[in-house]
């Protein structure tokens, strides 16, 4: 499960939140944050975000959870693209990607941004979140949209979690 949504939506804040409602049911559950995998200075300028890097970890690491009986893979990230699903699949052989789009008024993004930033720091979180949101929202990212407003993360993880069951239902995957 890829969760991808703007900056300043709610991603990383609501990831350990779906995390801990999937292993309440049983589930054998693990979850990574992919900025925490790209991490790196100086910056690459073949590569800026350092997205190479970053998958490269994560076809590294995801075997050991998976030894370890890990079914779920939640994973935080920028999706720009409907097509992107394929780099997550060439980084997981054999895994069912399914990319989960949080949505969230625009304003509503700012507010958080505004709460966590300053500075040029902010200047640019603003930009990207606005850039990603009309990027997000034309292209069409997400097999699963979940729209949130003033959630706080458990909140967002249990509509996830609904919607990831109605997903699974249509899909004939029922867990």
């Amino acid at each position: 499960m890829v969760i991808t949504g703007p900056v300043g939506v709610g991603k990383s804040a609501s990831m350990p939140a779906l995390a801990g409602l999937l292993a309440e049911r049983g589930e054998a559950v693990a979850a990574i944050d992919l900025d925490s995998l790209r991490t790196l200075w100086p910056d690459d300028p073949d590569d800026p975000f350092h997205t190479q890097l970053a998958l490269t970890n994560l076809s590294a690491i995801w075997p050991n959870f998976a030894e370890r009986g890990a079914r779920w893979l939640l994973l935080t990230d920028i999706v720009e693209h409907p097509s992107q699903r394929s780099v997550y699949e060439d980084a997981l052989p054999g895994a069912l990607i399914v990319i989960l789009r949080l949505d969230a008024p625009l304003d509503r993004v700012h507010e958080r941004l505004h709460r966590r930033e300053s500075g040029e720091s902010l200047a640019w979180h603003l930009h990207r979140s606005t850039e990603l949101h009309g990027m997000m929202t034309e292209r069409g990212v997400g097999d699963i949209v979940v729209t949130v407003d003033d959630h706080d993360p458990l909140q967002v993880a249990t509509l996830m979690l609904a919607e990831i069951q109605r997903y699974q239902e249509k899909a004939g995957e029922l867990t």
